[in-house]
């Protein structure tokens, strides 16, 4: 799918019926992966209030974005050790325009 018509069609890919949130956490997820290469889900919420970021994610590979999952280990703010994803974009749509 041409990105042009990604653009036009992302309420109808996200699944929503053109609320202005769904349509812009989709499109502040893509913008922050073009800018920064990378995202976590603390990120997410915390800059774009986006909860499900997985699930923008498995939306944005569906449509032919690549991007890698990293599983990263820390510890939480009780020294256990906690778990989570840090995507990165390997390849936009914007490059095959």
């Amino acid at each position: 799918m041409k990105y042009a018509l990604l653009v036009k069609k992302l309420p109808t890919i996200w699944g929503c019926d053109m609320s202005t949130s769904c349509n812009s956490q989709l499109l502040d997820v893509v913008n922050h992966l073009r800018k920064y290469k990378k995202i976590t889900s603390i990120e997410a919420i915390n800059e774009y209030g986006a909860t499900r970021l997985s699930s923008i994610i498995f939306i944005l590979r569906d449509k032919g974005f690549e991007i890698e999952t990293e599983m990263v280990q820390s510890k939480n703010r009780y020294g256990n050790i906690s778990r989570y994803a840090v995507y990165h974009l390997t390849k936009d749509l914007k490059d095959e325009v």
